[in-house]
């Protein structure tokens, strides 16, 4: 399947009928994967910033030659006040999307050093340096496939007593 990847813009004319497609799909992916967030909130942390144009934020649809969202990736730059750094939340394609979801990361790169690098150097801060990825997939297959490296690894446990339905 030949897949397009479409930097979401609310405002876009013509792309801007994407948006809501979307962030129905961050609301599902955040309910399926991160059970512990408000699937609500976490679409607000998103989309709120999107439609507020922050630099920050970037959503990718990835959208069939027909016109179909078939995946879409949220990332953001984070910082702990002196480096910076991309967080890639979620990325999600439905069936076979080729190679969709690397050019997303490969996306978010770009997006990095060509639009927040300048900008922060500018202000005599420390530039992106590092993509981190949450997935509940299999890191083996990051490691192998994409060079990631798994560093840490985040566990939960149920306050409630209560058993997760993955458990």
């Amino acid at each position: 399947m030949n897949v397009h990847l479409v930097r979401l813009n609310p405002y876009d004319p013509n792309l801007g009928v994407l948006v809501p497609i979307v962030s129905k799909r961050i609301m599902a992916y955040a309910q399926e994967h991160t059970r512990e967030l408000d699937p609500v909130v976490v679409a607000k942390q998103v989309m709120v910033p999107l439609w507020q144009q922050d630099p920050g934020v970037l959503v990718l649809a990835m959208v069939s030659t027909e016109g179909t969202v078939v995946g879409h990736a949220v990332g953001a730059i984070q910082t702990d006040g002196g480096r910076h750094w991309i967080a890639v939340t979620q990325t999600q394609a439905d069936g076979a999307v080729g190679d969709a979801v690397v050019r997303s990361l490969d996306h978010f790169q770009e997006w990095a050093q060509k639009e927040i690098n300048p900008t922060l150097v500018a202000l005599g801060r420390h530039p992106v340096d590092k993509l981190t990825l949450v997935t509940g997939k299999n890191e083996k297959a990051w490691e192998r496939d994409y060079g990631f490296r798994l560093e840490r690894r985040v566990l939960t446990l149920s306050l409630t007593g209560e058993k997760d339905a993955n458990d």
